[in-house]
């Protein structure tokens, strides 16, 4: 089995490269984040590729009490523990590939995937996901739409960033859907929205 090229990203690449102002990924996903809480108001979360805690901060006085954070990249998760371990007393972090498993950890009335389905097996990563959603709880995914005209991996400085476009796989949101049906997450909403950069993402909401 190759080795995640997510594991040979350097976290400040990542960042930097997601917080620039052309692409604006970052403050996208937090603000997708922030917005599935408000619409939800789950108690308990899930963040699926938590890297070094994005969005963590729009929690802050929310409905959320309890924040599970998965990630691939150990690093990811040391650096999201040293930033937000103190602020969110129950913050449990774990490091894992969700295309293997997923740990053994107390059910989440929500779960947040932003661009995460691009880089796994979807059939596997959803039935993996499946047992980490309680009954009646709620999956938020974000997906990165095909383009003609922008880049799979936007160009930038942080030149690590394009060791990921090998292995990233844009999916159309009807195969997502036929995917988590198959896995037990009924769709529920879809939406899509469009950055500076050109670049379209759909944002799909199901419910376990």
């Amino acid at each position: 089995m190759l080795a995640s090229p997510w594991l040979d990203i350097p976290l400040a690449d990542y960042e930097g490269h997601m917080a620039l102002p052309e692409i604006a990924q970052a403050r996208m996903l937090a603000d997708e984040l922030e917005s599935a809480v408000r619409e939800h108001a789950p108690k308990s979360l899930a963040i699926i590729g938590c890297s070094g805690g994005n969005g963590f901060e729009r929690l802050i006085d929310t409905t959320v009490e309890r924040i599970v954070g998965i990630d691939i990249n150990p690093s990811y998760v040391v650096a999201a523990q040293a930033r937000f371990g103190a602020q969110f007393p129950q913050l449990a972090l774990y490091v894992a590939d969700i295309e293997q498993a997923v740990p053994d950890i107390m059910p989440v009335q929500m779960i947040f995937a932003g661009l995460i389905f691009e880089y796994v097996d979807l059939p596997a990563a959803m039935h993996n996901l499946r047992p980490l959603c309680a009954s009646g709880g709620a999956m938020v995914a974000v997906l990165q739409e095909p383009s003609v005209e922008a880049k799979v991996i936007s160009p930038s400085p942080y030149r690590s960033l394009q060791r990921l476009a090998p292995a990233m796989r844009l999916r159309d949101a009807t195969g997502v859907k036929a995917a988590a049906a198959e896995a037990g997450f009924a769709p529920r909403a879809t939406r899509s929205l469009t950055l500076p950069s050109r670049k379209s993402f759909t944002v799909l909401s199901f419910h376990r």
